[in-house]
């Protein structure tokens, strides 16, 4: 009786680490899928330590019955071992029964609904998202805030139920505006700082000349006109900034891709007469976008590129542009000396440039463009120059 009872014991401890597996996997796919990657690191810890602990179990010699009675395990002991693991979690965990009854299980749940077991009064919403996500991730809103939800089916006493974990989206996002603005306030202070210093030695300078009796006229003249240059340029970071910061929301009409990368093909030719443009476009591109804004987008890849390997014979830029069920691309390409690896995660950093000349403004409005349209802008790995993709989705017209 007493093996069998062992054996019990450890069933439900399979029980409970299959639950775990099933309830971190599905709270780190969602998490990592969505950028919240604090999230998905708690998912991917907790799926470790119930992957180490079946193992250690696994290994573990089973107990068989002998003639001296072993002690039976404390139920309580384990309930409470249990219940403070859970607690530990930062997630809000739920068990809804085939009656539709909710129960918070862990403290942030409890805090939550204000309910110390059974929620009295739990949200349709909540109740209708867990019944429909067995397996699979989803989100529902509690008390003005969104919670992206994973739910995994387990059997208890022969009854299913589901485990139902929520991770406060909102929370994952402010922190990530908080870091975004942290590192903006970084570049502009650093931007500025770095123009203003010349600018005040240079005056403070120019001003002394002029206190003596006889002035370097020359002398001063390059103080000023240094002053002048380093405060046009801390303008044209200001109008840099501006047009980030106030980037309308695109006008959608349908639009032909073709047709304007053909325009700015012509314009690449008088731009860069010494530079050959390698331009591929078979069939026509058809899709809803604001065709201002993507000649912009393409036209700011097109100058990177060209800046990159500059006028020569062995000069090379190229533009494809395809196709197919779901979305529209476009890649510009070219045989400069590519992006360093150390610059990869910063190249599309508002104002990060590598060019003495640069404003790193291009390729971050370039992707802020594509971001509005519901698209993207990535840098392709691979060795050899620059190449640069980007996707449009294709809404279908009527």
């Amino acid at each position: 009786m007493q093996g069998k009872a062992v054996m019990t014991s450890r069933g439900w401890s399979a029980l409970l680490r299959g639950m775990l597996l099933l309830l971190a996997g599905g709270a780190f796919a969602l998490a990592w899928s969505a950028g919240l990657y604090a999230s998905a690191l708690v998912s991917a810890l907790a799926a470790l330590w119930g992957l180490v602990t079946g193992i250690v179990e696994a290994q573990r010699p089973k107990l068989v019955p002998v003639a001296a009675p072993m002690p039976a395990p404390d139920p309580a002991h384990r309930e409470r071992r249990l219940t403070a693991l859970l607690d530990l979690s930062p997630a809000p965990i739920v068990t809804l029964d085939g009656e539709g009854r909710l129960t918070a299980i862990n403290r942030a749940a409890r805090r939550l609904f204000g309910a110390a077991d059974l929620v009295a009064d739990p949200p349709a919403l909540l109740i209708e998202a867990i019944g429909d996500a067995a397996g699979r991730a989803a989100t529902v809103a509690i008390g003005g805030r969104s919670y992206a939800l994973t739910t995994s089916e387990f059997a208890l006493g022969g009854a299913q139920s589901r485990l139902a974990a929520l991770i406060d989206i909102d929370a994952e996002l402010k922190a990530a505006e908080a870091a975004t603005l942290r590192d903006l306030v970084q570049v502009l202070s650093h931007e500025i700082v770095n123009a203003l210093t010349p600018i005040a030695s240079l005056s403070r300078t120019a001003a002394d000349m002029l206190e003596e009796p006889a002035p370097s006229i020359p002398a001063v003249r390059d103080a000023v006109g240094t002053v002048a240059r380093r405060a046009e340029g801390l303008q044209r970071f200001g109008e840099a900034y501006r047009s980030l910061a106030r980037l309308p929301a695109p006008r959608l009409a349908p639009l032909d891709l073709r047709e304007g990368a053909e325009d700015l093909a012509r314009l690449f030719a008088t731009r860069w007469p010494g530079l050959p443009l390698a331009f591929e476009a078979t069939a026509p591109v058809r899709l809803q976008g604001d065709a201002d804004q993507l000649s912009a987008a393409l036209w700011a890849l097109l100058q990177n590129a060209a800046e990159a390997v500059g006028e020569g014979k062995s000069g090379q830029v190229g533009l494809s542009l395809w196709r197919d069920e779901r979305a529209a691309y476009w890649e510009v390409w070219d045989n400069g000396p590519g992006v360093a690896e150390a610059d990869r995660t910063a190249i599309f950093r508002p104002f990060f440039t590598t060019k003495p000349q640069g404003s790193g403004v291009g390729l971050a409005l370039a992707r802020q463009i594509l971001l509005a349209h519901g698209g993207d802008l990535t840098l392709l790995a691979g060795k050899g120059g620059a190449r640069f993709e980007a996707m449009l989705p294709i809404v279908p017209q009527g």
